[in-house]
């Protein structure tokens, strides 16, 4: 039996198919390896994941490093005693006169209750231990009259104005030295022993803190000074060829409150002037000297507030 021959749309149908099928393995071959399937795109793996984005370490990996936000230092300024102090400063005086010749009278030592103390310490700049300190002291002046040479009645003052520095040498230990001037005015009756006088000179003093309990500090005290420079003294005291002075003191400082503050402290101060040309213990001839040294033995109790 003879077939019959195909027409000729039949052949063409033919072709197109057989073409479209040899084209889909090779459009599967160019396409590229690294496209995932379907399913892995959808959910990536836990290793895709950055290390900064997981919840938490994986079990034997390393901990994920935290990039840390630089530090700015702070300047923490001393535990300096700053603030007002105003105390009472009873004290125990003594009064000694020399001509020059060994001659040497004492006034007995005698109690001075009406004395006080106000001082003023701050800081410059909070961040910086740069301090300032003003002080005024004074008071009754006054001795028994032993001898017509020896003995006051009067009155004294001293002011000083300082500036310093601060250093901290541990958490609880911390220095503080200030030079600056110091000024003492005396007056007395013209038939005593202590004179009227003013000097005026150069100071320098270095204060040692330690902090024993949060509330409770200890310091030491001293202090030396020249004061060359006379004023508003009397003329037959002649000229002054020194002035020194020196100061000593223990205190022990509780913080009540946060920003009150008792102070008790033991002061000694030693003043010592010598003149030369004097008349004032009655020689008519300016060939006479004269040594004044006057001692201080104080007692400061003091409430002082915090700046």
């Amino acid at each position: 039996m003879t077939m019959p021959a195909p027409s000729r749309l039949s052949v063409s149908w033919l072709s197109a198919f057989a073409a479209c099928a040899l084209a889909l393995p090779s459009a599967a071959a160019d396409a590229p390896a690294s496209a995932p399937p379907l399913s892995a795109t959808a959910t990536p793996a836990l290793s895709d994941v950055p290390a900064t984005a997981t919840a938490s370490t994986p079990a034997g990996g390393k901990a994920p490093e935290v990039e840390e936000s630089p530090e700015t230092a702070i300047i923490v300024p001393p535990p300096v005693p700053t603030g007002i102090l105003v105390a009472w400063k009873p004290t125990l005086l003594s009064v000694r006169v020399d001509n020059g010749q060994g001659n040497q009278q004492f006034g007995s030592d005698k109690f001075q209750p009406l004395r006080g103390l106000a001082r003023y310490t701050f800081l410059f700049d909070p961040t910086r231990p740069f301090v300032g300190r003003i002080e005024v002291e004074g008071g009754q002046f006054k001795s028994d009259t032993q001898n017509v040479y020896v003995g006051s009645v009067g009155t004294d003052f001293t002011a000083r104005a300082m500036v310093g520095a601060a250093t901290r040498i541990t958490p609880g230990f911390t220095i503080l030295a200030s030079l600056g001037a110091i000024t003492r005015y005396q007056y007395g009756r013209p038939s005593g022993g202590a004179p009227t006088i003013g000097v005026l000179g150069l100071a320098s003093n270095m204060e040692l803190e330690y902090r024993v309990f949060p509330n409770i500090t200890l310091s030491a005290f001293a202090e030396a000074a020249l004061a060359p420079i006379p004023y508003a003294s009397e003329k037959d005291l002649g000229e002054l060829s020194d002035a020194s002075e020196f100061r000593g003191r223990l205190q022990v400082s509780f913080d009540l409150f946060r920003d009150v503050a008792l102070d008790v402290g033991y002061d000694f101060t030693r003043w010592h002037t010598s003149f030369a040309g004097s008349t004032i213990l009655g020689n008519p001839l300016p060939n006479q000297a004269l040594l004044i040294e006057d001692r201080e033995n104080g007692l400061t109790l003091g409430v002082r507030w915090k700046m």
